[in-house]
């Protein structure tokens, strides 16, 4: 059986955040599922835990005044203040692509490279193999990225 830390899929996609990583400047990408999982960074977990990722996507919601992710919601915004500075972009219904910027950023920018990658980065993400679905406490999340 092959785990998602081996897959080749996994590889791919981290290859395909790393260039957007390299495109809009961000310090680091990540991919998140409804349910807090994180499925894969462009340079692994180091600068972050991931609930500490996880926060800065409830804090997005919270101030789009949006329902869970795992109730429909989408977000296609940026956030600046006091965990830093983000964009987020929702996907295939329950992902959500988070790019980290070590300071303030253009968001046209950021936007239109997201645009031209997200197509690849969700095709990527949904050939990965499950982690324990929804509701799993996000263990095996953890040692994927």
């Amino acid at each position: 059986m092959t785990t998602l830390a081996a897959s080749s899929e996994l590889k791919e996609l981290e290859l395909e955040l790393g260039e957007l990583v390299k495109t809009t400047k961000a310090f680091n990408a990540h991919v998140f599922d409804a349910w807090d999982n994180l499925w894969c960074s462009a340079r692994g977990n180091r600068q972050m835990r991931r609930d500490d990722l996880a926060d800065i996507v409830h804090a997005a919601i919270a101030r789009a005044q949006k329902p869970p992710l795992a109730r429909g919601s989408t977000l296609d915004m940026s956030l600046s203040g006091r965990m830093g500075h983000a964009f987020l972009k929702t996907f295939g219904s329950c992902y959500v692509l988070l790019l980290r910027f070590s300071g303030p950023f253009d968001e046209g920018e950021v936007r239109s490279a997201v645009a031209l990658s997200l197509p690849r980065v969700e095709l990527l993400t949904l050939r990965l193999p499950p982690s324990g679905g929804p509701g799993s406490d996000g263990s095996e999340a953890v040692g994927r990225a």
